[in-house]
């Protein structure tokens, strides 16, 4: 199979994946919001923090450095797979004995108990990091893809039976558990690779002379991106912390997924070019022009539909949330370009100037989000937003250097398709100061969403549009056997 039909395969069932597993969890999400409380998924919020720094310490930054390696080997699997236990067992560890000082600092007691058993996740997590990064490196996105959405429907079924018999916030910790343990357990049921006593310095220094500036990078990143669960927890309230929780449990399914199924096919693919720069340089301007016409269309739509499908999804408890997510979307429209503009970096070894953007960067959020607490949560969200557009153009700033594409260049790729979806917000979100009940106004909002869709795509000649229309083509001409 060529190239190029692996990433559309790749792509395919990566998004498959995304759009039913995080449906599930999307859909499971609504379920136990009615069930429970915007305090529980606060409490959930913080310790998602907590574990997100953990897996991102235990993954190390391996991962990128084996998946870029062409040679790599069973030793240097053995090896980092060593290093990944030892690195969780000791996280583990230290947040089981501090546990009891983190509930004290956030002043909610619950939390002692919670991160006792949520911290399994760590130890979860880095028994299967090895055995995703082989079908990643292999792009066997089809194994990955039916391995998470088997998961998705089994955890969340527990858990909607949990909240039901009155578990309360335990069947969301029950659900965070079970699905990296439904994964884990798969993954080393497919995967030919088991782990041996086997251990090489060499292949850690190799490794970690590439990974340890990714780590760096990464934690950054992990840090930034919880920083405001933990600012809310904090300074605010748990319930405060609840609203920001569901509206960003809203948005993120999509630009997460869209960034997620985008990265996992460009960086193998972008690695695998990276003596080329004349195919780096195609590879990489398709992926911008691909991920940007997915995500700010499925982006605007939804920061359109924002008020009627809280309200009726969830309820009148969670309108707090509506105008929250319909901020947190920006960010979000703009996640797969900083995904994909860092993966520029780290496929050409370039580690070293990935980490200095990530430091960067901070430099810049630490004073914007220390002087916003103090203004209220609105505010800062609005320096969230300013920030995410920092970010981009910090992202991009090596592209001219390395590539030979400059950020006019890719500005001239991204804002087109930022106007046609402008455009669709402003048509949908006009349709909610109709008065209609929430079920007759997203249906409208819908279907204008997608006419207005079509039509500019089909008017403008957008090559990214026929490229899929081509395809779904061919595909149902091969399901119902046209000619």
């Amino acid at each position: 199979m060529s190239l190029k039909n692996k990433a559309t395969s790749g792509f395919g069932w990566t998004a498959f994946e995304g759009i039913f597993s995080q449906g599930v969890i999307f859909i499971v999400g609504i379920i136990l919001a009615r069930i429970l409380t915007p305090v529980d998924f606060g409490i959930i919020g913080i310790i998602t923090v907590f574990i997100a720094i953990s897996t991102t310490l235990v993954e190390g930054g391996f991962s990128d450095a084996l998946i870029r390696k062409t040679d790599s080997t069973s030793l240097d699997n053995n090896t980092i797979f060593t290093i990944n236990m030892i690195t969780s067992i000791i996280l583990y560890i230290l947040l089981f004995f501090f546990s009891e000082n983190i509930a004290n600092y956030f002043s909610i007691p619950i939390l002692n108990e919670i991160l006792k058993y949520s911290g399994l996740i760590i130890i979860i997590n880095a028994l299967m990091i090895i055995q995703r990064t082989i079908f990643l490196k292999n792009l066997s996105f089809k194994i990955i893809s039916s391995i998470t959405i088997i998961s998705s429907i089994a955890s969340s079924i527990v858990a909607i039976i949990l909240a039901y018999n009155n578990f309360g916030i335990w069947s969301l910790v029950i659900l965070n558990i079970l699905k990296p343990l439904i994964i884990c357990i798969l993954m080393w049921i497919k995967s030919s690779w088991k782990p041996t006593l086997s251990f090489s310095k060499n292949s850690f220094k190799e490794l970690f002379n590439f990974g340890y500036k990714i780590l760096l990078s990464k934690l950054i990143n992990t840090i930034y991106k919880n920083a405001y669960y933990i600012v809310i927890g904090k300074f605010f309230t748990p319930t405060a912390l609840g609203y920001y929780t569901r509206a960003d449990q809203f948005q993120a399914p999509f630009s997460v997924n869209i960034t997620q199924a985008i990265s996992r096919i460009s960086y193998p693919i972008l690695a695998s070019s990276q003596n080329d720069l004349v195919t780096f340089k195609r590879y990489f301007i398709k992926f911008i022009r691909f991920a940007v016409f997915i995500n700010f269309t499925v982006l605007a739509i939804l920061a359109g539909i924002a008020k009627p499908l809280i309200l009726l999804t969830i309820g009148e408890k969670w309108f707090t949330s509506i105008f929250y997510m319909q901020l947190l979307c920006i960010p979000g429209m703009l996640y797969p370009l900083q995904i994909l503009n860092l993966n520029l970096l780290t496929s050409l070894g370039y580690s070293n100037l990935m980490l200095k953007l990530e430091i960067c960067k901070k430099i810049i959020l630490i004073p914007l989000l220390g002087i916003s607490v103090f203004f209220g949560i609105e505010i800062m969200l609005y320096s969230l937003v300013c920030f995410s557009v920092i970010e981009y153009f910090i992202n991009s700033f090596f592209t001219k250097k390395l590539i030979n594409y400059s950020i006019i260049e890719q500005l001239n790729d991204v804002i087109p398709f930022l106007i046609k979806s402008i455009v669709i917000f402003l048509a949908i979100i006009s349709i909610t100061y109709i008065q209609l009940n929430n079920i007759t106004t997203i249906i409208i909002q819908f279907f204008v969403a997608i006419i207005l869709f079509v039509i500019i795509n089909e008017l403008l000649k957008n090559s990214e549009y026929f490229e899929i229309k081509n395809k779904l083509k061919s595909i149902i001409k091969v399901r119902y056997g046209r000619k």
